[in-house]
């Protein structure tokens, strides 16, 4: 089991693995292992793409956007700056259809559906997984995988193998007037027992250059009112409580004041928008074994959610708009494992969520939704076969307070996935899969003012894969290792939930769309030994994307790519790990896409490539260890955007100090 590896990694020292089908115990000798594969994608059934800690340290990765942007088939939507709004879309189905799970709990925002991902530091991360499709891993809530694909987020857990404790501190600065400090302390209360907390601030002036094109002129600007200051803290508690029960406690609070630049356009490039966010919640998961065939999992959780919006200028009755939101969730799910034999695994899975917003937007209708959610997956494999097949059951009460609710909905959603394993002695797969899912349109799309609609109906997704993975492993051979998957897909959307303008002012949201989603995804890792000491590290992605509007065959923008999606992108990193200090090139790139429905030249978003260097090097004393980095992002200074209008930084640079005591 995944999760249970996951959240039991505290222990000091592992000699043994439940089998997740059998349960036998396997003890395994102490072993060295080198690699930069993502091996789960490799004997996964579905799409699934996994980093570690250490690979993005030598991949070069400066922060959670710029790891998905090294994923294949994923697009960012990145405001710019550090701190900056950031949100994921995966192979064009939008970031609504992406789950973000942290810690194995699903995070939420039931106003828009989206989840900002600039809210969460890569320093607490141990690892990043995004599976498009479904989980091999049966042992998961129903709302892991109510989602077309899901962003797994595990964070660093203690490690006692030297001390009862261990004290981090780190402090990143760099261009634009960043500072980012962070310290986190685990601490051993006895044998089953330990915790750990950490915080960190950050602030940054933004204030990037940028260059302003006006027909012959050309002039250099800088970035206005995009300053931001943040606040983020956790704190976890690990116990065994019972012999085969695992206790996982978490605290979580994220504050930020961020001034709001807007886009960039020509005389008028004065914005004075600002917004202020804080998320505190709290989570709970218990684990253990009910009997030699038997696991069971328990969640909770209360998520608050607080966001207030403000403006000036003379537009505004006295001259401000201020909105405020207030979400609150509160959460519970249960996950039940029977492994009858060697073979067999069936999981049962039930989750319930209450959610509701208050906002001076809603004209004080105060929505609500009641959501249950239930899975019943059944796994089977042998030495050559893995298949997995569930059934999703959904059901989403909706409601308000006061006034008139949106309709409520219902559904059974399936999906199977499998591999073929040719060869016994060949890390050789073959893996087709099939998901059918939906997404209920947000409180923002139901009830927000001028362009709400409570008859919206869920927008629905079907995704087809069909892929061949190969993984080799050669300790002592110059290629010490390689992995390739090749994935081929397509997606169909139907009922698309889309914004239609009655005029300037006033818009409504209706089910409208179709869009026909075809592409190809690459990923290449591999290690090449070039002497004692001395190795390359290489990793790639690349995603062919043809994304088309099939809404209407009478329209002029039938069969237009969708906006926002480039029809190429990748990235690339090579990694000399020496003796001395450690080099990382990486780059990543993305051809010319569309920001509106309509192609024309003035609607064409420029594509880009920019590459950029690390250097790290971490020192090993008695008492303490000492980490040092140098990161040089879009050397080349290109000027591009991910949103029209909001440019992104050209050149900078970033430092980073950490000891480890």
């Amino acid at each position: 089991m995944f999760s249970l590896l996951t959240a039991g990694a505290h222990v000091a020292m592992i000699c043994a693995q439940n089998d997740t089908i059998s349960n036998k115990v396997h003890v395994i000798d102490e072993v060295t292992v080198t690699t930069t594969g993502r091996s789960r994608n490799v004997i996964s059934t579905a799409p699934t793409q996994l980093v570690t800690q250490k690979q993005l340290l030598y991949q070069g990765v400066t922060d959670l956007s710029d790891a998905l942007r090294r994923f294949s088939g994923v697009n960012v939507r990145d405001y710019g700056g550090a701190g900056g709004v950031k949100t994921i879309s995966v192979r064009s189905l939008g970031s609504q259809h992406t789950a973000v799970s942290y810690d194995g709990i699903t995070i939420t925002d039931a106003q828009s559906g989206q989840i900002d991902l600039s809210r969460f530091s890569l320093d607490n991360i141990r690892s990043l997984a995004l599976t498009i499709g479904d989980n091999d891993d049966i042992f998961l809530p129903a709302r892991t995988v109510a989602s077309a694909s899901v962003l797994r987020m595990q964070t660093e857990v203690p490690d006692f193998s030297r001390h009862t404790y261990r004290l981090k501190a780190e402090v990143k600065t760099g261009s634009f007037g960043l500072l980012n400090p962070y310290l986190r302390y685990d601490q051993q209360l006895s044998e089953k027992v330990s915790l750990s907390a950490y915080g960190d601030y950050l602030r940054a002036d933004n204030r990037y250059p940028f260059r302003l094109v006006n027909g012959k002129y050309i002039t250099t600007e800088k970035r206005d009112n995009n300053f931001i200051e943040t606040y983020r803290g956790e704190a976890n508690l690990y116990a065994h409580i019972t012999k085969n029960g695992l206790l996982q406690a978490k605290v979580y609070y994220y504050h930020s004041f961020r001034q709001l630049p807007g886009p960039v356009i020509l005389y008028n490039n004065q914005s004075r928008e600002k917004e202020t966010d804080s998320n505190f919640f709290t989570q709970l998961h218990y684990q253990t074994l009910l009997g030699p065939q038997w696991h069971l999992q328990l969640n909770g959780k209360f998520n608050w959610v607080y966001t207030n919006y403000s403006d000036v200028g003379n537009q505004y009755p006295g001259g401000l708009l201020s909105n405020y939101y207030y979400q609150r969730e509160y959460y519970g799910s249960g996950t039940l494992m029977f492994t009858p034999d060697d073979h067999w695994a069936l999981a049962y899975a039930a989750d319930y969520a209450y959610n509701n917003l208050n906002s001076n937007t809603t004209s004080g209708v105060r929505p609500y939704r009641n959501t249950l959610l239930q899975t019943f997956t059944a796994k089977y494999q042998n030495a050559h076969w893995l298949l997995t097949a569930r059934l999703l059951a959904s059901i989403y009460d909706n409601g308000a307070k006061n006034g008139v609710g949106s309709k409520s909905a219902n559904r059974l959603s399936p999906s199977v996935s499998f591999s073929y394993k040719p060869f016994s002695q060949q890390d050789l797969y073959l893996r087709v899969s099939y998901k059918d899912i939906f997404r209920v349109a947000t409180f923002s799309e139901n009830y927000f003012a001028r362009y709400s609609s409570r008859d919206l109906k869920p927008e629905i997704a079907r995704q087809y894969n069909v892929g061949i993975t190969y993984g080799l492993q050669q300790p002592d051979s110059w290629l010490a290792n390689v992995s390739i998957t090749a994935d081929g897909y397509y997606n169909r959307v139907t009922n698309k939930i889309i914004a239609v303008p009655f005029n300037m002012f006033f818009w409504t949201m209706i089910n409208l769309g179709r869009v026909d989603i075809w592409g190809a995804d690459v990923n290449v890792d591999g290690t090449v030994v070039l002497g004692k000491g001395h190795q390359l590290l290489l990793s790639g992605s690349y995603t062919l994307q043809s994304a088309r509007n099939m809404t209407d065959p009478a329209s002029p923008y039938y069969k237009n790519q969708i906006v926002y999606t480039p029809k190429n992108s990748g990235s690339a990193s090579v990694t000399w790990e020496n003796p001395w200090m450690n080099v990382s090139l990486h780059a990543t790139l993305a051809s010319s896409r569309y920001t509106v429905e309509d192609h024309k030249p003035e609607n064409r978003l420029p594509g880009y490539g920019e590459w950029g260097l690390s250097l790290y090097r971490t020192f090993h004393f008695k008492a303490f260890e000492l980490a040092t980095r140098f990161d040089g992002i879009n050397l080349g200074n290109k000027q591009y955007a991910l949103v029209k209008n909001y440019p992104m930084p050209g050149r900078a640079f970033k430092f980073t100090i950490s000891v480890t005591i």
